[in-house]
Protein backbone atom coordinates (compact mmCIF):
# COMPACT_ATOMS: atom_id res chain seq x y z
CA UNK A 1 0.00 0.00 0.00
CA UNK A 2 1.32 3.34 -0.85
CA UNK A 3 1.64 5.42 2.20
CA UNK A 4 0.73 8.15 0.40
CA UNK A 5 -2.86 7.28 -0.44
CA UNK A 6 -4.22 7.77 2.79
CA UNK A 7 -6.17 9.71 3.95
CA UNK A 8 -5.13 12.55 6.59
CA UNK A 9 -7.39 14.41 8.75
CA UNK A 10 -5.53 16.79 11.23
CA UNK A 11 -7.89 18.70 13.90
CA UNK A 12 -6.34 21.21 15.83
CA UNK A 13 -7.99 25.29 16.78
CA UNK A 14 -4.90 27.11 16.52
CA UNK A 15 -4.30 25.75 12.73
CA UNK A 16 -6.23 27.55 9.49
CA UNK A 17 -8.39 25.79 8.05
CA UNK A 18 -7.75 24.21 4.72
CA UNK A 19 -6.71 21.24 2.43
CA UNK A 20 -3.43 20.48 1.28
CA UNK A 21 -1.27 19.22 -0.95
CA UNK A 22 1.90 17.88 -0.89
CA UNK A 23 2.78 19.42 -4.52
CA UNK A 24 0.94 22.43 -3.72
CA UNK A 25 2.78 23.79 -1.02
CA UNK A 26 6.44 22.50 -2.43
CA UNK A 27 7.17 25.61 -3.77
CA UNK A 28 6.20 27.82 -0.78
CA UNK A 29 8.78 25.44 1.37
CA UNK A 30 11.28 25.97 -0.95
CA UNK A 31 10.81 29.24 -0.92
CA UNK A 32 11.68 29.73 2.61
CA UNK A 33 14.87 31.84 2.91
CA UNK A 34 17.93 31.27 5.59
CA UNK A 35 15.69 33.21 8.44
CA UNK A 36 13.32 31.15 8.06
CA UNK A 37 10.77 33.29 6.69
CA UNK A 38 7.92 32.53 3.51
CA UNK A 39 8.68 34.50 0.64
CA UNK A 40 5.98 33.83 -0.86
CA UNK A 41 2.62 33.66 -0.26
CA UNK A 42 1.12 30.23 1.21
CA UNK A 43 -0.60 28.18 4.56
CA UNK A 44 3.27 28.14 5.78
CA UNK A 45 2.82 31.82 6.54
CA UNK A 46 -0.80 32.50 8.20
CA UNK A 47 0.96 32.94 11.53
CA UNK A 48 4.12 33.39 13.55
CA UNK A 49 3.25 32.56 16.92
CA UNK A 50 4.71 30.08 19.03
CA UNK A 51 1.61 27.96 18.61
CA UNK A 52 0.96 27.94 14.92
CA UNK A 53 4.60 27.67 14.88
CA UNK A 54 3.77 23.94 16.43
CA UNK A 55 0.97 23.69 13.70
CA UNK A 56 3.08 24.33 10.61
CA UNK A 57 5.68 22.21 11.94
CA UNK A 58 3.24 19.51 12.28
CA UNK A 59 1.70 19.83 8.60
CA UNK A 60 5.47 19.91 7.47
CA UNK A 61 6.00 16.45 8.57
CA UNK A 62 2.87 14.72 7.61
CA UNK A 63 3.29 16.38 4.00
CA UNK A 64 6.86 14.93 3.84
CA UNK A 65 5.05 11.22 3.79
CA UNK A 66 1.48 11.83 2.73
CA UNK A 67 0.28 13.37 0.08
CA UNK A 68 -2.68 15.61 1.14
CA UNK A 69 -3.71 16.41 4.77
CA UNK A 70 -7.40 18.03 5.72
CA UNK A 71 -6.68 20.84 8.13
CA UNK A 72 -9.85 21.52 10.73
CA UNK A 73 -10.32 23.20 13.67
CA UNK A 74 -13.98 22.49 14.70
CA UNK A 75 -14.52 18.15 15.62
CA UNK A 76 -18.11 18.81 13.39
CA UNK A 77 -15.87 19.78 10.33
CA UNK A 78 -13.64 17.39 10.55
CA UNK A 79 -16.36 14.53 11.37
CA UNK A 80 -17.59 15.66 7.70
CA UNK A 81 -14.74 14.92 6.03
CA UNK A 82 -14.70 11.38 7.58
CA UNK A 83 -18.28 10.74 6.19
CA UNK A 84 -17.28 12.17 2.97
CA UNK A 85 -14.34 10.07 2.16
CA UNK A 86 -16.11 7.30 3.85
CA UNK A 87 -18.83 7.02 1.29
CA UNK A 88 -16.90 8.43 -1.46
CA UNK A 89 -16.85 5.68 -3.80
CA UNK A 90 -13.17 6.37 -5.03
CA UNK A 91 -11.90 5.32 -0.81
CA UNK A 92 -11.58 1.21 -1.81
CA UNK A 93 -10.36 0.57 2.27
CA UNK A 94 -7.55 3.34 1.94
CA UNK A 95 -7.15 4.34 5.57
CA UNK A 96 -8.40 7.76 7.16
CA UNK A 97 -5.84 8.48 9.99
CA UNK A 98 -7.56 11.20 12.07
CA UNK A 99 -5.29 13.50 14.14
CA UNK A 100 -6.63 14.60 17.28
CA UNK A 101 -5.15 17.24 18.89
CA UNK A 102 -5.45 17.15 22.73
CA UNK A 103 -3.88 20.05 25.09
CA UNK A 104 -2.29 18.35 27.78
CA UNK A 105 -3.67 19.84 30.58
CA UNK A 106 -6.48 19.89 29.22
CA UNK A 107 -7.98 17.35 31.50
CA UNK A 108 -6.84 19.01 34.36
CA UNK A 109 -8.75 22.34 32.56
CA UNK A 110 -11.86 20.78 32.50
CA UNK A 111 -11.65 19.17 36.01
CA UNK A 112 -11.31 22.59 37.27
CA UNK A 113 -13.93 24.08 35.81
CA UNK A 114 -16.28 21.57 36.61
CA UNK A 115 -15.32 21.82 40.20
CA UNK A 116 -16.68 25.61 40.30
CA UNK A 117 -19.77 26.35 41.49
CA UNK A 118 -22.39 27.63 38.87
CA UNK A 119 -25.41 28.87 39.13
CA UNK A 120 -27.73 26.98 36.36
CA UNK A 121 -30.12 28.97 34.56
CA UNK A 122 -33.91 28.40 35.48
CA UNK A 123 -34.55 28.12 31.50
CA UNK A 124 -31.91 25.07 30.94
CA UNK A 125 -32.95 21.87 29.50
CA UNK A 126 -31.72 18.86 30.71
CA UNK A 127 -30.42 16.07 27.84
CA UNK A 128 -32.45 12.75 29.04
CA UNK A 129 -30.10 9.95 29.61
CA UNK A 130 -26.28 11.22 30.15
CA UNK A 131 -24.63 14.29 29.97
CA UNK A 132 -24.86 17.02 27.40
CA UNK A 133 -22.89 16.66 24.26
CA UNK A 134 -20.13 19.50 24.16
CA UNK A 135 -21.08 22.17 21.98
CA UNK A 136 -18.71 21.24 19.23
CA UNK A 137 -16.49 17.82 20.07
CA UNK A 138 -12.94 17.77 20.05
CA UNK A 139 -10.25 15.90 21.76
CA UNK A 140 -11.59 12.95 24.26
CA UNK A 141 -15.12 13.79 23.29
CA UNK A 142 -14.41 13.26 19.67
CA UNK A 143 -12.33 10.95 19.95
CA UNK A 144 -15.02 8.59 22.43
CA UNK A 145 -17.38 9.44 19.49
CA UNK A 146 -15.26 8.35 16.49
CA UNK A 147 -14.60 5.16 18.63
CA UNK A 148 -18.09 4.22 19.43
CA UNK A 149 -18.99 5.25 15.63
CA UNK A 150 -16.70 2.44 14.71
CA UNK A 151 -17.31 0.11 17.20
CA UNK A 152 -21.50 0.09 16.24
CA UNK A 153 -19.96 -0.76 12.73
CA UNK A 154 -20.90 2.75 11.39
CA UNK A 155 -17.59 3.78 10.79
CA UNK A 156 -15.32 1.22 9.40
CA UNK A 157 -12.13 0.14 10.86
CA UNK A 158 -9.88 1.92 8.30
CA UNK A 159 -10.95 4.92 10.26
CA UNK A 160 -7.56 5.35 12.91
CA UNK A 161 -8.05 8.17 15.45
CA UNK A 162 -4.57 8.85 17.11
CA UNK A 163 -3.99 11.58 19.79
CA UNK A 164 -1.88 14.10 19.33
CA UNK A 165 -0.94 15.80 22.62
CA UNK A 166 0.31 19.37 22.26
CA UNK A 167 1.61 21.94 24.45
CA UNK A 168 4.35 19.89 26.11
CA UNK A 169 6.86 22.29 25.58
CA UNK A 170 5.12 24.77 28.24
CA UNK A 171 4.06 22.52 30.47
CA UNK A 172 7.77 20.54 30.81
CA UNK A 173 9.33 24.24 30.89
CA UNK A 174 10.38 24.04 34.39
CA UNK A 175 12.49 20.54 32.76
CA UNK A 176 15.94 20.78 32.00
CA UNK A 177 15.48 18.02 29.30
CA UNK A 178 14.99 19.10 25.36
CA UNK A 179 11.43 18.97 24.02
CA UNK A 180 11.58 15.48 22.64
CA UNK A 181 13.06 14.26 25.43
CA UNK A 182 9.89 15.51 27.70
CA UNK A 183 7.69 14.08 25.44
CA UNK A 184 8.90 11.02 25.51
CA UNK A 185 8.77 10.48 29.31
CA UNK A 186 5.34 12.04 29.04
CA UNK A 187 4.38 9.15 26.75
CA UNK A 188 5.67 6.79 29.28
CA UNK A 189 3.46 7.48 32.02
CA UNK A 190 1.27 4.08 31.50
CA UNK A 191 -1.96 5.90 33.42
CA UNK A 192 -2.41 8.51 30.58
CA UNK A 193 -1.62 6.46 28.01
CA UNK A 194 -4.26 3.53 28.79
CA UNK A 195 -6.93 5.72 29.04
CA UNK A 196 -6.53 7.52 25.88
CA UNK A 197 -6.01 4.11 24.36
CA UNK A 198 -9.27 2.66 26.82
CA UNK A 199 -11.30 5.37 25.21
CA UNK A 200 -10.36 4.11 21.47
CA UNK A 201 -6.99 5.73 20.49
CA UNK A 202 -5.01 3.80 18.03
CA UNK A 203 -1.64 6.08 18.96
CA UNK A 204 -0.73 8.85 21.17
CA UNK A 205 2.14 10.85 19.56
CA UNK A 206 3.72 14.26 20.96
CA UNK A 207 3.34 17.33 19.14
CA UNK A 208 5.49 18.47 17.44
CA UNK A 209 5.53 15.27 15.64
CA UNK A 210 9.20 14.33 14.24
CA UNK A 211 9.76 11.98 11.45
CA UNK A 212 9.76 9.17 13.24
CA UNK A 213 6.29 9.43 14.49
CA UNK A 214 4.69 9.89 10.72
CA UNK A 215 6.33 6.76 10.31
CA UNK A 216 5.13 4.75 12.99
CA UNK A 217 1.54 6.10 11.72
CA UNK A 218 2.31 4.60 8.30
CA UNK A 219 3.10 1.64 9.78
CA UNK A 220 -0.60 1.82 11.78
CA UNK A 221 -2.21 2.12 8.50
CA UNK A 222 -0.44 -0.26 6.43
CA UNK A 223 -1.58 -3.12 9.40
CA UNK A 224 -4.87 -1.82 9.67
CA UNK A 225 -5.67 -1.80 5.69
CA UNK A 226 -3.99 -5.22 5.66
CA UNK A 227 -6.33 -6.28 8.12
CA UNK A 228 -9.72 -5.16 6.44
CA UNK A 229 -8.60 -6.64 3.17
CA UNK A 230 -7.95 -9.90 5.16
CA UNK A 231 -11.05 -9.82 6.41
CA UNK A 232 -13.03 -9.07 2.87
CA UNK A 233 -10.67 -12.00 1.67
CA UNK A 234 -11.82 -13.83 4.11
CA UNK A 235 -15.72 -13.30 3.76
CA UNK A 236 -15.34 -13.71 -0.09
CA UNK A 237 -13.88 -16.81 0.07
CA UNK A 238 -16.28 -17.87 2.54
CA UNK A 239 -18.74 -17.22 -0.17
CA UNK A 240 -16.67 -18.19 -2.90
CA UNK A 241 -16.56 -21.32 -0.74
CA UNK A 242 -20.15 -22.51 -2.03
CA UNK A 243 -19.80 -23.69 -5.43
CA UNK A 244 -18.09 -22.83 -8.35
CA UNK A 245 -21.03 -21.60 -9.92
CA UNK A 246 -23.96 -19.91 -8.27
CA UNK A 247 -26.75 -21.89 -10.96
CA UNK A 248 -25.67 -25.17 -9.39
CA UNK A 249 -24.09 -26.56 -12.53
CA UNK A 250 -20.81 -28.14 -11.10
CA UNK A 251 -18.22 -30.20 -12.84
CA UNK A 252 -18.99 -33.34 -9.91
CA UNK A 253 -21.97 -35.00 -10.71
CA UNK A 254 -24.24 -35.48 -7.96
CA UNK A 255 -24.51 -38.69 -6.34
CA UNK A 256 -28.42 -39.98 -6.08
CA UNK A 257 -27.90 -41.97 -2.42
CA UNK A 258 -29.33 -40.41 1.15
CA UNK A 259 -28.77 -41.20 4.36
CA UNK A 260 -31.88 -41.49 5.71
CA UNK A 261 -32.76 -44.12 8.23
CA UNK A 262 -36.28 -46.34 7.27
CA UNK A 263 -37.59 -44.88 10.32
CA UNK A 264 -37.02 -41.31 10.00
CA UNK A 265 -38.31 -41.46 5.90
CA UNK A 266 -41.33 -42.97 7.76
CA UNK A 267 -41.93 -39.98 10.23
CA UNK A 268 -40.80 -37.08 6.95
CA UNK A 269 -43.22 -38.98 5.24
CA UNK A 270 -46.01 -38.54 7.65
CA UNK A 271 -44.96 -35.16 8.61
CA UNK A 272 -45.18 -33.32 4.86
CA UNK A 273 -49.00 -33.50 4.68
CA UNK A 274 -49.50 -31.97 8.08
CA UNK A 275 -49.14 -28.40 8.73
CA UNK A 276 -47.05 -29.25 11.97
CA UNK A 277 -44.48 -30.01 9.55
CA UNK A 278 -41.22 -28.05 10.71
CA UNK A 279 -38.20 -28.19 8.59
CA UNK A 280 -35.98 -27.23 11.67
CA UNK A 281 -36.79 -30.32 12.92
CA UNK A 282 -34.99 -32.14 9.89
CA UNK A 283 -31.61 -32.68 9.07
CA UNK A 284 -30.19 -32.09 4.81
CA UNK A 285 -30.54 -35.32 3.89
CA UNK A 286 -34.04 -35.89 5.56
CA UNK A 287 -34.65 -32.52 3.97
CA UNK A 288 -34.54 -34.27 0.47
CA UNK A 289 -36.45 -36.80 1.07
CA UNK A 290 -39.39 -35.56 2.11
CA UNK A 291 -38.97 -33.02 -1.15
CA UNK A 292 -38.71 -36.16 -3.12
CA UNK A 293 -41.86 -37.79 -1.38
CA UNK A 294 -44.04 -34.29 -2.09
CA UNK A 295 -42.62 -34.19 -5.82
CA UNK A 296 -43.14 -37.79 -6.83
CA UNK A 297 -46.55 -37.42 -5.21
CA UNK A 298 -47.65 -35.03 -7.62
CA UNK A 299 -46.30 -36.76 -10.38
CA UNK A 300 -48.26 -40.21 -9.59
CA UNK A 301 -51.46 -37.95 -10.97
CA UNK A 302 -51.81 -39.48 -14.59
CA UNK A 303 -52.15 -36.54 -16.37
CA UNK A 304 -48.70 -35.27 -15.67
CA UNK A 305 -47.10 -38.61 -16.84
CA UNK A 306 -45.14 -36.88 -19.62
CA UNK A 307 -42.86 -35.21 -17.23
CA UNK A 308 -42.13 -37.98 -15.36
CA UNK A 309 -38.63 -39.26 -14.97
CA UNK A 310 -37.26 -41.88 -12.62
CA UNK A 311 -36.59 -41.83 -9.01
CA UNK A 312 -33.09 -41.61 -9.30
CA UNK A 313 -33.31 -38.86 -11.67
CA UNK A 314 -35.29 -37.04 -9.70
CA UNK A 315 -33.31 -37.25 -6.51
CA UNK A 316 -30.01 -36.29 -8.47
CA UNK A 317 -32.46 -32.94 -9.68
CA UNK A 318 -32.89 -32.47 -6.14
CA UNK A 319 -29.78 -32.66 -4.98
CA UNK A 320 -28.32 -30.71 -7.57
CA UNK A 321 -31.20 -27.87 -6.73
CA UNK A 322 -30.06 -28.29 -3.39
CA UNK A 323 -26.33 -27.59 -3.98
CA UNK A 324 -27.46 -24.56 -5.94
CA UNK A 325 -28.45 -22.68 -2.30
CA UNK A 326 -25.56 -21.39 -0.78
CA UNK A 327 -24.71 -22.69 2.85
CA UNK A 328 -23.75 -19.38 4.34
CA UNK A 329 -26.96 -17.34 3.73
CA UNK A 330 -28.18 -17.80 6.80
CA UNK A 331 -32.06 -17.86 5.92
CA UNK A 332 -32.78 -18.27 2.10
CA UNK A 333 -31.02 -21.42 2.46
CA UNK A 334 -32.99 -24.84 1.23
CA UNK A 335 -33.99 -25.39 4.69
CA UNK A 336 -36.40 -22.24 3.56
CA UNK A 337 -37.22 -23.89 0.21
CA UNK A 338 -38.59 -27.36 1.74
CA UNK A 339 -40.69 -25.37 3.93
CA UNK A 340 -41.96 -23.13 1.42
CA UNK A 341 -42.15 -26.20 -0.41
CA UNK A 342 -44.22 -28.22 2.45
CA UNK A 343 -46.43 -25.37 2.51
CA UNK A 344 -47.20 -25.60 -0.63
CA UNK A 345 -48.19 -28.98 -1.07
CA UNK A 346 -50.23 -28.78 2.10
CA UNK A 347 -52.52 -25.64 0.56
CA UNK A 348 -52.48 -27.79 -3.11
CA UNK A 349 -53.83 -30.79 -1.03
CA UNK A 350 -56.90 -28.86 1.15
CA UNK A 351 -57.91 -26.89 -2.01
CA UNK A 352 -57.95 -30.90 -4.38
CA UNK A 353 -55.59 -30.24 -7.05
CA UNK A 354 -53.51 -32.81 -5.94
CA UNK A 355 -54.51 -35.83 -5.12
CA UNK A 356 -55.65 -37.02 -1.54
CA UNK A 357 -52.29 -37.84 1.02
CA UNK A 358 -52.61 -41.11 2.95
CA UNK A 359 -50.31 -39.95 5.65
CA UNK A 360 -53.21 -37.33 7.16
CA UNK A 361 -56.34 -39.31 7.35
CA UNK A 362 -57.51 -36.92 9.69
CA UNK A 363 -58.17 -34.31 7.31
CA UNK A 364 -61.80 -34.33 6.05
CA UNK A 365 -62.68 -33.38 2.72
CA UNK A 366 -63.34 -29.72 1.86
CA UNK A 367 -65.87 -28.08 -1.03
CA UNK A 368 -63.35 -27.00 -3.47
CA UNK A 369 -64.32 -23.09 -4.10
CA UNK A 370 -64.77 -22.79 -7.88
CA UNK A 371 -61.74 -20.44 -8.38
CA UNK A 372 -59.93 -23.63 -7.17
CA UNK A 373 -61.11 -25.24 -10.38
CA UNK A 374 -58.76 -23.18 -12.45
CA UNK A 375 -55.87 -25.36 -11.35
CA UNK A 376 -55.20 -28.45 -13.06
CA UNK A 377 -52.80 -31.43 -12.37
CA UNK A 378 -50.20 -29.44 -14.54
CA UNK A 379 -50.17 -26.15 -12.55
CA UNK A 380 -49.91 -27.71 -9.39
CA UNK A 381 -46.61 -29.63 -10.48
CA UNK A 382 -45.54 -26.75 -12.15
CA UNK A 383 -46.08 -24.63 -8.60
CA UNK A 384 -44.30 -27.83 -6.65
CA UNK A 385 -41.28 -27.26 -9.14
CA UNK A 386 -41.01 -23.93 -9.25
CA UNK A 387 -41.40 -24.00 -5.23
CA UNK A 388 -37.89 -25.96 -5.53
CA UNK A 389 -35.89 -23.10 -7.19
CA UNK A 390 -37.44 -19.96 -6.22
CA UNK A 391 -34.51 -18.96 -4.41
CA UNK A 392 -31.60 -20.41 -6.25
CA UNK A 393 -27.85 -18.95 -5.82
CA UNK A 394 -29.57 -16.53 -2.76
CA UNK A 395 -26.50 -14.09 -1.84
CA UNK A 396 -28.44 -13.34 1.30
CA UNK A 397 -29.55 -9.80 0.64
CA UNK A 398 -32.62 -8.15 -0.54
CA UNK A 399 -33.26 -6.09 -3.70
CA UNK A 400 -33.01 -2.62 -2.52
CA UNK A 401 -29.36 -3.83 -1.18
CA UNK A 402 -27.90 -4.33 -4.33
CA UNK A 403 -29.92 -1.76 -6.17
CA UNK A 404 -28.59 0.93 -3.44
CA UNK A 405 -25.45 -0.23 -4.13
CA UNK A 406 -25.57 -0.39 -8.62
CA UNK A 407 -24.31 -4.31 -8.15
CA UNK A 408 -24.27 -5.99 -11.47
CA UNK A 409 -26.66 -8.10 -10.72
CA UNK A 410 -29.36 -5.33 -10.43
CA UNK A 411 -28.11 -3.23 -13.66
CA UNK A 412 -28.13 -6.95 -15.43
CA UNK A 413 -31.76 -7.03 -14.55
CA UNK A 414 -32.91 -3.15 -14.55
CA UNK A 415 -33.72 -2.51 -11.03
CA UNK A 416 -36.54 -4.47 -11.23
CA UNK A 417 -37.40 -7.90 -9.56
CA UNK A 418 -33.48 -8.63 -9.54
CA UNK A 419 -32.99 -11.57 -7.25
CA UNK A 420 -36.19 -13.33 -9.07
CA UNK A 421 -35.10 -13.11 -12.27
CA UNK A 422 -31.65 -14.14 -11.35
CA UNK A 423 -33.76 -17.45 -9.55
CA UNK A 424 -35.68 -17.88 -13.21
CA UNK A 425 -32.27 -17.77 -14.90
CA UNK A 426 -30.29 -19.77 -12.51
CA UNK A 427 -32.69 -22.27 -12.30
CA UNK A 428 -33.47 -22.98 -15.49
CA UNK A 429 -29.97 -23.96 -16.23
CA UNK A 430 -30.65 -26.81 -13.66
CA UNK A 431 -33.67 -28.09 -14.97
CA UNK A 432 -32.15 -27.61 -18.74
CA UNK A 433 -29.22 -30.52 -17.02
CA UNK A 434 -31.05 -32.41 -14.86
CA UNK A 435 -34.98 -32.75 -15.65
CA UNK A 436 -35.26 -31.60 -19.75
CA UNK A 437 -38.40 -32.50 -20.31
CA UNK A 438 -39.15 -29.73 -17.73
CA UNK A 439 -36.64 -27.76 -19.20
CA UNK A 440 -38.54 -27.82 -22.78
CA UNK A 441 -41.98 -27.22 -22.07
CA UNK A 442 -42.72 -23.94 -22.92
CA UNK A 443 -46.17 -23.77 -20.89
CA UNK A 444 -44.34 -25.00 -17.76
CA UNK A 445 -41.56 -22.39 -17.90
CA UNK A 446 -43.26 -19.27 -18.19
CA UNK A 447 -45.85 -20.49 -15.55
CA UNK A 448 -42.82 -21.30 -13.23
CA UNK A 449 -40.99 -17.99 -14.22
CA UNK A 450 -44.62 -15.93 -13.45
CA UNK A 451 -44.84 -17.53 -10.26
CA UNK A 452 -40.87 -16.98 -8.84
CA UNK A 453 -41.55 -13.42 -10.21
CA UNK A 454 -44.53 -13.42 -7.68
CA UNK A 455 -42.04 -14.04 -4.73
CA UNK A 456 -41.13 -10.49 -5.17
CA UNK A 457 -41.92 -8.52 -1.81
CA UNK A 458 -41.82 -5.28 -4.02
CA UNK A 459 -44.77 -6.86 -5.70
CA UNK A 460 -47.06 -7.50 -2.75
CA UNK A 461 -49.30 -4.88 -3.12
CA UNK A 462 -50.39 -5.67 -7.00
CA UNK A 463 -51.39 -8.65 -6.14
CA UNK A 464 -53.72 -7.63 -2.92
CA UNK A 465 -54.99 -5.24 -5.44
CA UNK A 466 -55.40 -8.06 -8.08
CA UNK A 467 -57.09 -10.36 -5.29
CA UNK A 468 -59.24 -7.80 -4.38
CA UNK A 469 -60.53 -7.26 -7.59
CA UNK A 470 -60.96 -10.99 -8.21
CA UNK A 471 -63.10 -11.16 -5.24
CA UNK A 472 -64.97 -7.96 -6.26
CA UNK A 473 -65.68 -10.40 -9.94
CA UNK A 474 -66.62 -13.11 -8.01
CA UNK A 475 -69.28 -11.34 -5.99
CA UNK A 476 -71.02 -9.93 -9.09
CA UNK A 477 -71.14 -13.45 -10.82
CA UNK A 478 -72.78 -15.19 -7.61
CA UNK A 479 -68.63 -17.06 -6.14
CA UNK A 480 -68.73 -18.68 -9.99
CA UNK A 481 -66.46 -18.29 -12.87
CA UNK A 482 -68.97 -19.40 -15.81
CA UNK A 483 -69.23 -17.30 -18.74
CA UNK A 484 -65.72 -16.11 -18.44
CA UNK A 485 -63.61 -15.90 -21.46
CA UNK A 486 -60.92 -18.17 -21.68
CA UNK A 487 -58.00 -15.72 -21.41
CA UNK A 488 -58.97 -14.22 -18.38
CA UNK A 489 -59.77 -17.75 -16.69
CA UNK A 490 -55.58 -17.95 -17.45
CA UNK A 491 -54.74 -14.69 -16.08
CA UNK A 492 -56.75 -15.20 -13.04
CA UNK A 493 -54.75 -18.79 -12.95
CA UNK A 494 -51.45 -17.51 -13.14
CA UNK A 495 -52.79 -14.93 -10.15
CA UNK A 496 -53.85 -17.60 -8.08
CA UNK A 497 -50.84 -19.37 -9.18
CA UNK A 498 -48.71 -16.21 -7.44
CA UNK A 499 -50.81 -15.61 -4.85
CA UNK A 500 -50.05 -19.61 -3.66
CA UNK A 501 -46.47 -19.39 -3.92
CA UNK A 502 -46.18 -15.53 -2.02
CA UNK A 503 -48.10 -17.28 0.64
CA UNK A 504 -46.42 -20.56 1.17
CA UNK A 505 -42.96 -18.19 0.87
CA UNK A 506 -43.92 -15.83 3.75
CA UNK A 507 -45.93 -18.82 5.91
CA UNK A 508 -43.54 -19.50 8.35
CA UNK A 509 -44.96 -17.03 10.44
CA UNK A 510 -48.10 -18.93 11.02
CA UNK A 511 -46.51 -22.26 11.92
CA UNK A 512 -45.70 -23.87 15.14
CA UNK A 513 -44.50 -21.12 17.66
CA UNK A 514 -40.92 -23.14 17.37
CA UNK A 515 -40.34 -22.86 14.12
CA UNK A 516 -41.39 -19.19 13.73
CA UNK A 517 -38.91 -18.53 16.75
CA UNK A 518 -36.15 -20.63 14.59
CA UNK A 519 -36.82 -18.84 11.06
CA UNK A 520 -37.10 -15.18 13.11
CA UNK A 521 -33.86 -15.91 14.38
CA UNK A 522 -32.14 -16.85 11.02
CA UNK A 523 -33.91 -13.62 9.75
CA UNK A 524 -32.13 -11.23 12.72
CA UNK A 525 -28.22 -12.65 12.07
CA UNK A 526 -29.17 -11.80 8.48
CA UNK A 527 -28.76 -8.49 9.04
CA UNK A 528 -26.47 -8.40 11.64
CA UNK A 529 -23.39 -9.31 8.88
CA UNK A 530 -24.75 -7.17 6.12
CA UNK A 531 -22.05 -4.23 7.26
CA UNK A 532 -19.72 -7.38 6.25
CA UNK A 533 -21.59 -7.83 3.21
CA UNK A 534 -21.85 -4.11 2.39
CA UNK A 535 -17.69 -4.31 2.38
CA UNK A 536 -17.44 -7.15 -0.05
CA UNK A 537 -20.08 -5.30 -1.99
Amino acid sequence: MDHGACSVIYLDRRAHPERLRRDNVLASLNARDARGVVSSPGYFNFGRSISTQEVLSNVETLLSIFHEIDIHRSGSAALDRIWHLYNSSSLDNAPIIVLIDLPYDEERRMKRLSREPRTPSPTASRTPGGDPEPEDLYGMHLLRHISAEIQDRRLPKVVIPVILLSGLDREMASDTASPGASGSRVLTDTVRLTRYLDAGAVDVLASPLSKDHIHGLAVHAYRINKEVMREKSSFLAQSKGRKVSWVGVNEAKPFSDIEVSPERREKIARAVGTWAFSAHDWNDDELLFGSLVMIKHALSMPEVERWRIREDELLIFLQASRNAYNEFVLYHNFRHVVDVLQALFYFLLRIGALPAYSSDPSHTPVEQPPIASLLKPFDALTLLISAIGHDVGHPGVNNAFLVALNAPLAQLYNDRSVLESFHCAAYSQILRRYWPAAFEDVAMRKLMINSILATDMGLHFKYMADLGNLQEKLAHNNGGIDGWSPKVLEEYRDLICGLLIKCADISNVVCLLASVIAFWNSLCNCFKVLPMLVVAY
